[in-house]
């Protein structure tokens, strides 16, 4: 009877940690993505004091010969670049959508990095995703910047994209050479290793948008082959198709923050279903791959909603969600089985008919394939 009660309670203690640790990867997912609206947060508490906002003009002022008083305002009515030569004004930043509060720095984010808008990721909006990925610190922001385009032009994101679709137009340093308001790239494999990726890839963007024009990121963690990735040693290749996933979802992002003119960010829905204690031991790879986003990927997510995750950790959710502050809360939300309502509400889509058939949806299923079991050998094929 002893061991009976010791074993119950080692399976219920083990099966704790495992959703604990389910958990803790989609805290981990939007904390990525999602950790520079937190910082945003917190900056603009910090920020309501006339000292720090004393220091952050005078810094303004010291470092790229903006006025103090310039930063006060918004608009005064005359035009700032041609007072002060940056190569964005504040006019035409505020013109394409940057709040009134950032106008400013993104201004000199521009000077600092020496664009006009016509380098790659150099619009408005997109500075404005640096800016806030790197805690409204100007300084920090460029070079955050300056780091991206040097990874691109290293990485071969125009190759890259290449192999993996069609419709995307790029530039040798891995810039768009075509309107960047407009983004009709699509998934279309041209290489073996793009066509292993589309077959066992667990992530993807669904053709349908939000009600407010967001873009749809779905990733189905419970069923990808970890084992096989690790057996057959394709981690790198895996790693290649994540970057193509984010490019993706940050273009998206990006034109149709250009339309809208105001920052719009993905919808990031996850699949939990059949994620079990074997997977556990693969978060360490999961956690690598996702982390190449925060590096260069800024602002991709706005949101983070796990959909048919087991009882145990929808369970578990509940219990820690009163300790979670109320943005996080806003930014993650853990269902079970019946998750039609809040996944419509939290990812703010207009109904269900967005989802495919496998989740209840009217999407065909081929958006979003479901990850195959890899077989043996398939490693050494790749690369031989």
């Amino acid at each position: 009877m002893r061991y009976t009660i010791a074993r119950r309670r080692w399976f219920a203690s083990t099966a704790r940690r495992v959703w604990t640790s389910v958990i803790m990867l989609a805290v981990f997912c939007a904390w990525v993505f999602a950790s520079a609206v937190l910082l945003l947060a917190a900056w603009r508490v910090a920020t309501t004091s006339k000292a720090r906002f004393a220091t952050q003009s005078r810094y303004l002022a010291a470092s790229k010969g903006i006025a103090p008083s310039d930063t006060s305002s918004c608009l005064s009515g005359k035009d700032r670049q041609a007072r002060h030569k940056v190569p964005l004004s504040e006019t035409e930043v505020l013109k394409a959508g940057v709040p009134c509060a950032d106008a400013a720095q993104i201004a000199a984010l521009s000077a600092i990095i020496s664009t006009s808008g016509s380098r790659p990721l150099s619009d408005p909006l997109t500075l404005l995703r640096f800016y806030n990925a790197r805690s409204r610190n100007v300084k920090a922001a460029a070079d955050m910047y300056r780091e991206t385009m040097d990874w691109r032009r290293t990485f071969g994101i125009k190759k890259l994209m290449a192999d993996h679709g069609n419709g995307g137009d790029y530039k040798a340093d891995g810039g768009r050479s075509g309107d960047p308001s407009v983004w009709t790239w699509s998934p279309k494999p041209s290489t073996p290793e793009a066509e292993f990726a589309r077959h066992y890839a667990f992530f993807g963007r669904l053709k349908h948008v939000s009600q407010a024009g967001e873009p749809i990121l779905l990733w189905r963690i419970g069923t990808v082959d970890y084992a096989g990735i690790v057996r057959e040693e394709l981690v790198d290749v895996m790693m290649r198709a994540w970057v193509v996933h984010l490019e993706d979802a940050l273009q998206a992002s990006r034109a149709a923050s250009i339309r809208h003119q105001r920052l719009v960010r993905a919808r990031l829905i996850i699949d939990a279903q059949d994620f079990s204690m074997s997977n556990v031991r693969y978060i360490p790879i999961l956690k690598g791959i996702i982390t190449l986003g925060k590096q260069y990927f800024p602002e991709v997510t706005a949101s983070v909603t796990v959909v048919r995750a087991p009882s145990v950790a929808a369970q578990l959710y509940k219990l820690i969600k009163n300790l979670l502050t109320p943005l996080m809360v806003e930014k993650i939300c853990i269902l079970g089985m019946n998750f039609k309502e809040g996944l419509v509400s939290h990812a703010g889509l207009e109904s269900a008919m967005a989802l495919p058939i496998w989740l209840g949806g009217e999407a065909p299923d081929n958006e979003i394939v479901e990850p195959s079991m890899i077989p043996v050998g398939t490693g050494a094929a790749l690369r031989g």
